[in-house]
């Protein structure tokens, strides 16, 4: 029987390979590197019920990854530090947005309020530099090597195969569709293929023809250390840096990078490095809004890469080319979303019964009523 071959092996190909382990096919990933080398180890692997543009959908699918995630973590197969997400307002306006999407995440059952300037001291922030939050206090981090691996240890448990250092180098369609995969081992018939690979999404659904909108923005992230203790929860700033705390002397300091509309397709294997205006306005920020972050020292660097689609929604389901499927364009969530993206697919693939309204908000030619190049 041919198998159901996965293309990339972080974690949202790894939630899809434990997914579908009761497949009565036999799966296989492919990895080019190693498990959760690109994009899931570089994320600073935040479980976020907060949004800043309330989504009921984007909701269901955050609690259907919490069923999974909850259990995990409860029976200590999952760490996870509950520390809480702001969203920090600099004026009036944005303070009264964020009113308004606490009271709208309230309603979707989520622990959400404002907090007023004075309220902000006690979680690190200068009250005179800032005009309120939107605090998600059940927000927090876990480990994507934990997630991961996971994942596939469920997975090897039935008839699924992980091929490390093993790339795809080209995906082999005919009239009927998908008939299999050339790696740099040899070729493997596949009775369906699964483009999960990330930043190289772009490339690998190129393999069969098809282009969907996906663009990349740049993440620049540094490791900030004390060494007295300290905690912070994660700071979201209107302007798009962030930080972070990490165990109780380290915080991650990062940058959301530019929007859709300004982003670009890059080339994911090409060598980054942090540049110099961001260490300037990560100084200043602490300076002026972070005085808990006061005498840090930088210990480690690296710039990430997300994949983005124009709606903020992840592209899932298959596409024009039948037994061609796609699980990408997380725009920075995928360890929030993983289990339940996972979880969706499988359904998809495996012909089960999948939820309506999800799989039309997920379906990759959805971007056809955007008027955006489409399949």
């Amino acid at each position: 029987m041919e198998p159901i071959v996965i293309v990339g092996g972080g974690i949202i190909g790894a939630s899809i390979a434990s997914h579908l382990k009761d497949d009565e096919r036999p799966v296989v990933v492919y990895e080019q590197d190693t498990v959760g080398s690109g994009t899931s180890g570089d994320s600073v692997a935040v479980f976020v019920w907060h949004q800043s543009t309330p989504d009921p959908l984007s909701h269901r699918l955050r609690a259907r990854a919490w069923d999974t995630y909850e259990p995990l973590i409860r029976d200590g197969t999952l760490s996870f530090e509950q520390i809480g997400t702001l969203d920090v307002a600099f004026g009036a306006e944005g303070a009264t947005m964020r009113k308004e999407v606490a009271a709208t995440l309230d309603s979707f059952g989520v622990s959400a309020s404002f907090l007023e300037p004075e309220s902000l001291a006690a979680h690190g922030l200068e009250p005179a530099a800032v005009a309120g939050a939107l605090y998600t206090p059940d927000d927090g981090y876990l480990d994507p090597s934990e997630i991961i691996q996971h994942f596939l240890k469920e997975a090897s448990s039935q008839d699924v195969t992980v091929e490390t250092k093993t790339a795809v180098t080209a995906i082999r369609i005919d009239a009927d569709g998908v008939t299999g995969v050339e790696t740099e081992a040899g070729f493997q018939p596949a009775h369906a293929v699964i483009n999960a690979a990330g930043p190289w999404a772009p490339a690998v659904n190129r393999m069969v023809g098809i282009s969907l909108p996906l663009r990349h923005n740049l993440g620049p992230v540094v490791v900030l250390q004390k060494d007295a203790p300290f905690t912070l929860p994660f700071i979201e700033f209107e302007d798009g840096l962030y930080v972070r705390g990490e165990g109780d002397r380290q915080a991650f300091a990062g940058q959301f990078g530019a929007s859709y509309d300004e982003a670009d397709e890059l080339q994911p294997d090409e060598a980054r490095s942090v540049a110099h205006d961001f260490y300037l306005d990560i100084d200043a920020r602490i300076e002026d809004a972070i005085p808990r972050l006061s005498g840090v020292e930088l210990v480690n660097e690296w710039v990430g890469m997300r994949t983005l689609t124009p709606d903020g929604v992840p592209f899932v389901g298959e596409t024009a080319v039948t037994g061609f499927y796609v699980a990408c364009g997380m725009n920075g969530l995928g360890v929030t979303l993983a289990p339940a993206i996972g979880e969706v697919l499988a359904e998809m693939v495996g012909s089960g019964s999948v939820n309506s309204e999800i799989e039309e908000y997920l379906r990759p030619g959805r971007v056809e009523k955007m008027g955006s190049e489409g399949l």
